[in-house]
């Protein structure tokens, strides 16, 4: 990965960032990820399991980065770049990585596999959001493999010899659409309340509306400029899910119409505690060539009109603990799947299989790889090479 460069170095003022890469493979592969526990001893027995099958399944150091979903310091994020919890929540050896005082060393401990050792993407979730999201963005300056640079930023990577583009757009969704519960006023109580209850939240109202609206108009560019085959937005709030939070009405009404409008690939997220995906058709307007869309979306219907295409809504948000509840089920259509489920009333403290995603990119497809915690595969999905608007 090429070195980075800031837009502008007041990055709370003007949170925005990219990066590039380069993959030496016909073949790019990333995983998702998700962690955390706020006492001793700091990790989760799913988180363990994770971390492993990950480290099992990197055949042949083929794997580019991780990128994360968000909540990455479970409950309340960090106080400042040296809190502890950057040593021991990313180490099940825990005892060293309290006695070491370096972040750096317990991370990689946690990570032997060699394809690990690459640089791991965050995104800001409603519970780094609690603590100091600062500190977790100048923890990139600390670290080899943190890689936080912005509240929003983007990743570019080539790889194969025709030079395949992948371009993800990391967003802070807190941002756009506001947190779960304003901890201003809700109290020691209501903080607790909130931890636990079964309660669908879906946050409608960014604390600064005209900076989330500036916000937006940055990831429109993002995504009007973006000439890749593959293009991703990662963000922490799920635009559409099954399981105990549901889906986000703001998301839907203030950047699924982006989505689809700029033909993305995927859009990826955490904050349910499961793996689903789901995908929809759409009508893609001002298209150039039949036969063009023909290659690049295979059956995809096409008409005088625009052209079907389809988004794949991924939530990968199992890798540290497990939630079995589909009560917004029915928000979803038939093709939609929810595929980790936890055992109650222990999963959500991480005494559960968990799961994480394996993303495997090709020339002209893609597949969605759904894995439990222990390693075995649940289901596979094929992606399309993008079919890019004028």
């Amino acid at each position: 990965m090429s070195s980075h460069t800031y837009r502008d170095k007041q990055f709370l003022d003007f949170p925005f960032s990219k990066f590039y890469g380069q993959a030496d493979f016909d073949e790019i592969k990333k995983f998702f990820w998700y962690t955390g526990l706020p006492v001793y001893p700091y990790y989760t027995y799913t988180q363990t399991k994770v971390a492993k099958a990950m480290a099992n399944l990197d055949d042949g150091n083929m794997t580019q980065f991780v990128l994360t979903t968000g909540d990455n310091i479970y409950y309340t994020g960090v106080d400042g770049v040296d809190d502890k919890r950057f040593q021991v929540t990313y180490s099940y050896s825990h005892v060293k990585a309290e006695m070491s005082g370096t972040w750096k060393k317990t991370f990689e401990n946690v990570y032997r596999s060699p394809g690990l050792d690459k640089p791991w993407y965050f995104v800001a979730g409603n519970h780094d959001h609690f603590g100091n999201i600062t500190a977790q963005i100048m923890y990139t300056y600390k670290s080899d493999k943190w890689t936080f640079p912005a509240p929003f930023y983007t990743i570019s990577y080539e790889f194969g010899p025709q030079k395949t583009r992948v371009d993800i757009i990391a967003i802070d969704t807190i941002n756009l659409c506001g947190n779960t519960v304003d901890l201003e006023h809700a109290g020691f109580f209501g903080f607790f309340k909130m931890l636990f209850s079964k309660t669908n939240t879906d946050p409608h109202q960014p604390k600064n509306v005209t900076l989330a609206e500036h916000y937006l108009q940055w990831i429109e560019h993002q995504l009007n400029s973006s000439k890749a085959d593959y293009l991703f937005v990662v963000g922490h709030y799920p635009i559409y899910s099954a399981s105990s939070h549901g889906s986000s009405s703001c998301l839907i009404k203030k950047l699924n119409p982006l989505l689809q409008k700029y033909n993305v690939t995927s859009y990826f997220s955490g904050h349910d505690h499961n793996l689903q995906a789901s995908f929809f058709l759409f009508q893609l307007q001002h298209f150039t060539s039949r036969i063009l869309l023909h290659i690049l979306l295979g059956n995809k219907e096409n008409s005088g009109n625009g052209t079907k295409c389809q988004i794949h809504y991924v939530v990968s948000g199992a890798g540290s603990r497990s939630d079995s509840s589909m009560k917004n089920k029915h928000q979803l259509p038939d093709t939609a799947s929810l595929l980790a489920k936890g055992v109650l009333p222990f999963s959500q403290l991480g005494f559960a299989k968990g799961g994480f995603v394996v993303v495997r990119l090709y020339r002209n497809r893609g597949f969605f790889d759904f894995y439990e915690g222990n390693g075995a595969l649940q289901r596979s999905f094929r992606v399309n090479r993008r079919y890019k608007p004028n």
